[in-house]
């Protein structure tokens, strides 16, 4: 672009979309180092991917729609983050944005510096206020301090490419203080991945404003690997190429073959069960068995689902998995995504509300479960059919929620949530329902909690009686967590290998080393002490041996005088989740 915007003192609406889109792939660009900032060592760091799945879902609805107005745009793309928000880092990440648009006034159509200022106190303001117990050293502290440097600041500020420089500036400079401001941090040896995360949408809106003014080289930095490559053409016309949408999915399997030796054992074939399974999961079906060999054609939106299906069974000599949406795409040049799905079902709406109309007064249960094994569990000795298995969709979504919230048909409603990362997104969609609608939340930190404060539900009594008991059994509770270490470093003084079993208690590392049941007798003892013990729950994971988890069993009884309730599961990260009831 030519350099006759320079010296901006006002960001139009042509501008601020060129922000909101270089802000998210600069985010994007770097989503996977941010999840691997992350503080603990659980191969589970997400905050990077449940930001960048946010800031894309906000963007989606925006890109390829013009605005009267900002605050029709803000409106826009606030409402679609939060949709899409997931874990604390995306929730929070979708209340800066709120509080940003906040005080933009209906028909704005530039916003100049001084309401620039009131809109990232506004950022600062909503995005605290998300937080029921603000910690410093993290995003919040970007935003807090940025905005305050504004508020300080803006007789000084000439020009918007000043203002952002300035942003940038403060924000990298807060970032490296962060570990200074959470000891958690510091010992590790990192900053924020939030914050960080933050750091770069504010960078990449600097570098949009630069090409808008003309003052960088108008090549667009390195953009996503996933980005979809559009290609444009003057013809629309849909072509219907008789393919299919969601993915085709080829695989050859050796049944009941293993690719490590620490792998457990396959599961028995039962070839009638295993095509039952797969018409669930897809259409399109093509099955062949040649002795120990089968081969799959199947086409489905969820072909991990399939593939981890499978591999319960065997594993695999050959997979080919190709994307029939995309293939539609290229055979009809010019048409976009959102007009294939419009065309192939014009009643669809991407992005649309949810309307909850719920009428029953049955209490109903929803519960994140963190395998498919366990999911089975719940369904099958609780019958609870809203189950939301975060193996599959990852940390839920605003949108996860108020689906099965919907499919509940009722207006009371308990969740039970075993990971707190998952409360932000459970207490932003709790914000949204009618209020004729009741729901609590309980964050039980721990699969084998949400278990036993299942057993206490009854469904004969009230909604009220049932929270009652449901809470006062999960004060008598008590959460252990042994996870396997994705990296090393010293946390809360305990040093911890890579690929280490360690202890979580209390939110906190007390115990490492490279035995699980040295581990698990190390945390009975530190947990439970000399305390009398009611009820022992025990969720082992897909890495802890059959042998393993017999001589922990072993060992409970023994020492406690208690036989504990053992569940086998497929759960990843966690060999062995407990509960221990007072």
């Amino acid at each position: 672009m030519s350099n006759q915007h320079t010296n901006l003192k006002k960001i139009n609406i042509e501008l601020l979309c060129l922000m909101l889109e270089y802000g998210v792939k600069r985010l994007v660009e770097n989503y996977r180092y941010i999840d691997e900032l992350n503080v603990f060592p659980v191969p589970d760091g997400d905050t990077g991917t449940n930001m960048k799945i946010t800031v894309e879902t906000g963007y989606e609805a925006i890109k390829k729609q013009s605005f009267e107005d900002i605050f029709l745009l803000g409106k826009t793309f606030t409402r679609n983050l939060l949709l899409g928000a997931r874990g604390n880092s995306g929730v929070i990440t979708s209340q800066i944005f709120k509080g940003f648009f906040k005080y933009i006034p209906e028909q704005t159509k530039e916003i100049d510096i001084s309401m620039l200022v009131m809109c990232f106190a506004g950022a600062k303001e909503t995005s605290y206020k998300a937080v029921i117990t603000p910690v410093e050293g993290t995003m919040l502290t970007i935003i807090r301090v940025v905005s305050e440097m504004l508020c300080k600041d803006e007789k000084k500020i000439d020009n918007i490419e000043q203002m952002f420089e300035k942003i940038v500036n403060i924000a990298e400079q807060t970032l490296i203080k962060t570990p200074e401001l959470l000891p958690e941090l510091k010992e590790a040896g990192v900053v924020d991945s939030g914050a960080y995360g933050v750091c770069r949408i504010f960078e990449g809106m600097k570098y949009a404003i630069n090409l808008y003014t003309g003052t960088v080289n108008s090549a667009k930095p390195t953009s996503s690997s996933n980005e979809i490559q559009e290609t444009k053409s003057s013809s629309n016309e849909f072509v219907d190429n008789n393919e299919g949408f969601g993915y085709c999915n080829e695989f050859i399997m050796t049944i009941g073959s293993r690719v490590e030796a620490s792998q457990k054992q396959k599961e028995k074939f039962d070839e009638h069960k295993f095509k039952k399974q797969l018409e669930k999961m897809g259409e399109s079906i093509v099955f062949v068995r040649d002795e120990e060999l089968v081969k799959v054609h199947i086409h489905t939106p969820s072909p991990w689902k399939v593939f981890e299906y499978a591999s319960n069974f065997g594993e695999f000599n050959k997979v080919k998995v190709e994307n029939m949406t995309l293939q539609y795409l290229e055979k009809n040049p010019g048409l976009t995504l959102q007009e294939l799905f419009a065309r192939s079902n014009p009643s669809s709406k991407p992005h649309e509300d949810i309307e909850i109309n719920n009428t029953s007064d049955i209490t109903k249960i929803i519960v994140t479960t963190p395998d498919n094994k366990t999911a089975e569990l719940f369904e099958d000795k609780f019958d609870i059919k809203n189950v939301i298995k975060t193996n599959i969709v990852g940390n839920p979504s605003v949108t996860n929620f108020l689906k099965q919230i919907k499919a509940t048909n009722s207006k009371k409603i308990i969740i039970l949530l075993d990971d707190s990362n998952y409360f932000m997104s459970a207490e932003q969609t709790k914000k949204m329902l009618p209020k004729e609608i009741n729901v609590e939340i309980i964050v039980t930190k721990n699969i084998a909690i949400s278990y036993y404060l299942c057993l206490l539900f009854n469904s004969k009594i009230s909604y009220e009686k049932n929270i009652k008991i449901m809470l006062s059994g999960f004060k008598k509770s008590e959460s252990i967590l042994i996870s396997t270490a994705a990296k090393e470093g010293i946390f809360n003084k305990v040093k911890v290998r890579k690929n280490d079993f360690f202890v979580i208690f209390n939110k906190k590392i007390i115990k490492a080393g490279d035995n699980l049941f040295e581990i698990s007798n190390s945390a009975f003892s530190f947990s439970i002490g000399k305390r009398k013990i009611r009820d022992i729950y025990l969720f082992a994971g897909d890495n802890a041996g059959d042998g393993e988890v017999k001589k922990i069993s072993e060992f409970i009884e023994k020492t406690y005088k208690i036989k504990p309730n053992v569940f086998h599961t497929d759960i990843q990260n966690y060999p062995l989740s407990i509960a221990f009831i007072k």
